[in-house]
């Protein structure tokens, strides 16, 4: 008899376990909200215990660690606040007849993320006590910022660029063309941030308009190509060689100059200045001919002083 009750009140235990167990849900879907306004984060509980001791608890869950937007007691209806949500988060009026939902309001572009609603009971702590559901905050996408990448030269590459610093979701990016006449190109739909234009000409100057859209808004920005012949950088990098040549050349005048100016002075400083190198001393030959011609001279005229008075003399005797 012991043994086919046994099966019977396992059952039993069983069934009353599954009546008396909590369960906690939120929706599924990603719920989504403008920034600025406001939220409901829906949440709903479900126990046949009829004692509400406990609390109601939502969190944000994020990578690193759980902020606390706020907990909610039954017992005494009063709150306690996350730092980032203090009177701007409220629980539902119905909280006590299984609506556990919360409302934020002045949404941030901070409150995008998951949220994870639980609901604790101290007369029903079996269940599922907890669930999540993801809040995708809106913000339409900011002006985006135009700019064209390289010199538009005709048989250049170029790149047109468009970015939104703000948007929620992220913006969805689209281009249009248009020629010098205002008359739209009639080209293949150009999508993404980056728009790449390969071997220009000049038939592809105008105007390109890029827009940034998401679910909550659009706007636009345009960028004017002008595309221009490559002679117009010739000119220009002529011009600037042109210059340099000219300069390089009056810098090697003067160089010349000075350098004529200083071997001027050199040469003058020569020809005043006495040769003494080039002096050489006459030869001993020279100089030996030289003394006997005097020597010569001398005994000369000795000998003629010595004739002189032998003719005086005859002279007299004559008389």
């Amino acid at each position: 008899m012991e043994g086919k009750m046994q099966p019977v009140l396992w059952m039993l235990c069983a069934v009353w376990v599954t009546v008396h167990a909590i369960s906690v849900e939120t929706p599924k879907d990603v719920l989504r909200a403008a920034r600025g306004k406001s939220v409901t984060l829906p949440c709903t509980y479900q126990t046949s215990s009829l004692n509400r001791e406990g609390f109601i608890q939502w969190d944000k869950l994020l990578r690193s660690h759980t902020e606390r937007v706020l907990i909610w007691t039954f017992s005494t209806k009063t709150y306690i606040y996350g730092e980032l949500y203090q009177n701007r988060a409220n629980v539902s009026s119905n909280v006590e007849q299984s609506d556990a939902s919360v409302t934020i309001d002045r949404l941030t572009m901070d409150d995008n993320g998951t949220y994870e609603c639980s609901v604790s009971l101290l007369s029903d702590l079996d269940g599922v006590s907890k669930s999540r559901v993801r809040l995708l905050v809106l913000v339409s996408p900011s002006k985006p910022d135009c700019s064209i990448e390289g010199e538009t030269v005709i048989g250049n590459n170029i790149q047109l660029t468009c970015q939104s610093k703000e948007g929620s979701p992220a913006p969805q990016y689209s281009w249009k063309s248009y020629d010098v006449l205002h008359q739209e190109r009639q080209v293949a739909p150009v999508t993404g941030q980056i728009f790449s234009l390969k071997n220009i000409s000049t038939e592809m100057s105008g105007y390109y308009i890029c827009t940034s859209s998401n679910d909550v808004g659009m706007e636009s920005c345009n960028i004017t190509v002008a595309v221009r012949p490559p002679s117009m950088n010739v000119a220009l990098y002529a011009g600037i060689a042109g210059g340099v040549a000219a300069a390089l050349l009056i810098i090697g005048i003067i160089v010349y100059c000075c350098c004529c100016r200083e071997t001027g002075k050199a040469e003058d400083a020569e020809v005043t200045r006495p040769n003494r190198v080039g002096y050489q001393e006459p030869p001993e030959q020279l100089t030996e001919l030289s003394r006997r011609q005097e020597e010569g001279a001398e005994d000369d005229y000795r000998n003629e002083d010595q004739r002189g008075p032998s003719r005086e003399s005859l002279d007299q005797a004559g008389r």
